[in-house]
């Protein structure tokens, strides 16, 4: 059998178009994913304030976000007073989510000027 170079063109084109890869495939949801976890956050049980609730929501988040927080010195470091957190969520990318959640961290050491151990440190992003 012999088909016209145009007729075997677009059998070709018509075999690749369904082999390929939607281009409109869409991400799944992050949320509920803890997402890449560099080190623990250990709150003590007498925590007061948002850190929390901040952890929570960035589990909860379904996009790329970030928590950040500062180290927590232990029971008997009664010269640290404080564990400062920040989060990003749903940013444009993990790094963005990142650097965001960095900031705000830093932001909240410098408005209460309590001391902390350490500076913020990203403990998961996603």
């Amino acid at each position: 059998m012999h088909f016209g170079h145009g007729l075997a063109a677009a059998l070709c084109a018509a075999v690749m178009a369904s082999l390929a890869i939607p281009a409109t495939v869409e991400a799944a949801s992050l949320a509920g994913q803890v997402g890449d976890k560099r080190r623990g956050q250990v709150l003590p049980a007498y925590t007061r304030g948002s850190c929390g609730a901040a952890w929570k929501a960035y589990v909860a988040a379904p996009g790329h976000s970030a928590y950040a927080s500062t180290r927590y010195a232990g029971p008997f470091a009664r010269q640290h007073e404080a564990i400062f957190c920040g989060i990003d969520r749903n940013a444009s990318s993990q790094k963005a989510a990142e650097q965001r959640a960095i900031a705000r961290c830093n932001g909240a050491k410098s408005k209460y000027k309590m001391r902390s151990i350490g500076p913020c440190e990203i403990v998961a992003s996603k």
